[in-house]
């Protein structure tokens, strides 16, 4: 591939990995971080870690099925540069996994990774200003990846942040937006309930509304559920008849 292809080729990629529509699952984009990591000069292999602590989600894309082996390993023994960048959004370049600080660090990954035939590994995280929402993991050997193939990955797991960024706001709209609405909706219900109630009893609205929330409290129902039985049960029987029957 010459430069400008590359170049082209690149700018492609993080359009791609940026556009938050890309795919209905946040999976999408970091399925395709994995597998453009993996074009990358020196890469061998690659993994991405989304950073959530009930469940972390992997994403791997390699030519030994090597590398999903290795990320379940680092979420399985809670060890290993992919896991620490996810908590800390600290980049770690090329470490070479034959060196005493790395088998003390992540001795049972570490020694893993050497047996799948990896002598380092890069960590990059993937994040949108201050938030945290992964990291990439790129097997390789020792010096195989220049400052640049960093950089480049950086930049690719970078434009994957923006997009997952957006959709976890989207997500997080949509749902206050519902809690909204159905907060909206039970208080035109208890609204509702406290005119009929009042005007049936001859009570002041205020009145009605402890009437109410007192019935649902010794019932242990919701105080929707006991408006929307005010409104549309019969005026003269039940709880709350017109002739004041319990």
């Amino acid at each position: 591939m010459s430069p400008a292809d590359r170049e082209e080729h690149l700018i492609a990629a993080l359009l791609d990995l940026a556009d938050p529509a890309g795919g209905q699952e946040a999976a999408d984009p970091v399925e395709r971080l994995a597998a453009y990591c993996l074009r990358l000069p020196g890469v061998q292999a690659g993994g991405v870690l989304l950073a959530d602590e009930r469940e972390p989600r992997i994403m791997t894309a390699d030519r030994d099925d090597a590398a999903e082996a290795l990320e379940r390993v680092q979420v399985e023994l809670d060890e290993g540069p992919c896991r620490d960048t996810c908590r800390t959004g600290v980049t770690l370049a090329d470490v070479p996994l034959r060196h005493p600080d790395a088998r003390a660090r992540w001795p049972r990954f570490t020694a893993q990774a050497l047996d799948r035939g990896y002598s380092a590994t890069t960590a990059l995280p993937v994040r949108y200003r201050d938030r945290r929402l992964g990291a990439v993991n790129l097997f390789h050997q020792h010096g195989a990846l220049t400052h640049r193939e960093i950089t480049l990955s950086q930049a690719l797991a970078d434009a994957v942040g923006i997009g997952l960024a957006y959709r976890q706001d989207l997500h997080g709209l949509r749902d206050r937006t519902g809690q909204l609405q159905t907060a909206l909706v039970s208080r035109v219900l208890i609204e509702q309930a406290k005119g009929v109630l009042a005007e049936r009893l001859g009570l002041t609205p205020d009145e009605a509304f402890t009437l109410m929330r007192g019935y649902a409290r010794a019932h242990q129902t919701r105080l929707t559920e006991v408006a929307r039985r005010v409104i549309t049960g019969p005026a003269d029987s039940g709880p709350f008849a017109r002739s004041g029957r319990d």
